[in-house]
């Protein structure tokens, strides 16, 4: 499982929307437009190739989603 399938289940998991996706990014300390979250949130199989606009998360990402996340759900 990739750190794109981890924030792809927890926005379903949640219901969260694309612009609390974006809120919550910017509240962990990253700025991403709603294009760019959308593009994290591409689902890409193992055997074909990752569209060009796909944005892969890496670890710092993550992180910054689920700081921002607590902070977004505290208020």
């Amino acid at each position: 499982m990739t750190n794109n399938d981890i924030l792809i289940r927890l926005r379903y998991a949640l219901d969260i929307k694309n612009k609390d996706m974006v809120e919550i990014f910017k509240l962990g300390g990253m700025d991403f437009t709603k294009d760019e979250v959308l593009n994290m949130l591409i689902k890409v199989n193992d055997e074909e190739e990752a569209p060009e606009e796909y944005i892969k998360c890496n670890n710092k990402m993550v992180e910054a989603f689920l700081n921002g996340f607590i902070t977004f759900k505290r208020g």
